[in-house]
Parts: C-alpha cells; structure tokens; sequence
C-alpha cells in the first residue's frame, strides 16, 4: 500500500488535533480526579461560568457533547450542588441551568491548577504563536459550522451548527 505524497499522520490535521486533543484531556481528567469531576462535568461548569443560564441544548451545544450525555452529567453536578436546573419562564417545556455558588467556587479552586497545566502544555512555544494558534482553532471550529453538514451528519455536528447560526444571528 502507497503512502500519499505529503499526507501522512504528520500532516493530517484530523490526525494531530485527535491525537493532541486526547493527550491534552486525559492530563485534564488526571487533574480533575482528587475533586470527583468528569472532564465534561468540567467544561458545563465552565461553560456556565462564562455564560449562566443555559437550556440543556444551547449547553449541550457549547460544552461539545450530545444532550442524552449532557442530561446525565448535569444530574450529577446538580447531586454536588454544583449546578440547578429549573424550568424556563419563557417555555416550560424547556430545562434551564445555572451554576451555584459552590460550582462556581470549584472553578476557582480548579483554574490556578488547570492554568498550569496549559502553561506547561504551551512551554516553548512563544507567546504570540500560542496566540495564532488560539485564533486559528477558533478558525477552524467556525469553519467546520460553516459546512451545512449533510443530513447523515452526526447530531454532535448538527447541534454545534445550529448554536453557531444562533450566535451569529444574535451578534448581528
């Protein structure tokens, strides 16, 4: 079987972001462990620390995780008394969430840690690359929105697309 001129694992961008992405989260997870937080659990907590008051889909979107995973992973941050959930005075058929006092004291007992940990992650890499490298990752998530996926797509994708043309419209 013939490699493809310049396109091997080490160019595959696919490739690279999988395999730094899955390195990067388990060092993640590993910090996480002493505190009894999932690394998804982690990422709704800090989700809701930048934008409180979510419903379960616009989370789900913003966390990156489907809403049958996310419903199960709320349930246990609001069993630790880190999150509530309620139902919406706009549609009560829809589950809002927002953090507590305690979940918000757990992001900041957690974030001098986890600043470490990207500082050590990012060492040798000089600043301003680290902030190319945020901005094209920022790029590179809007353009993957920007596909239309087809309707075989993933409900991950389908939902991530959907959040992205709801930010858009309403920063327009």
């Amino acid at each position: 079987m013939s490699k493809q001129a310049g396109y091997g694992a080490r160019q595959s961008l696919g490739y690279l972001l999988n395999r730094t992405a899955d390195i990067v989260a388990t060092a993640a997870s590993e910090l996480l462990r002493p505190e009894s937080i999932s690394l998804l659990e982690w990422r709704v907590l800090t989700v809701l620390t930048d934008h409180d008051l979510q419903t379960l889909s616009e989370l789900a979107a913003h966390a990156g995780t489907e809403l049958s995973y996310l419903s199960r992973v709320v349930l246990q941050a609001e069993e630790q008394g880190y999150v509530r959930r309620f139902t919406s005075a706009d549609d009560r058929r829809s589950t809002r969430v927002a953090i507590t006092d305690a979940g918000r004291g757990i992001v900041q007992a957690i974030v001098p840690r986890m600043k470490v940990l990207e500082e050590s992650l990012l060492q040798g890499i000089p600043p301003d690359e680290v902030d190319v490298l945020r901005r094209s990752l920022q790029a590179l998530y809007a353009n993957v929105l920007s596909l239309h996926p087809a309707a075989s797509a993933g409900r991950k994708l389908k939902v991530a697309v959907r959040m992205g043309a709801r930010n858009r419209s309403i920063k327009a």
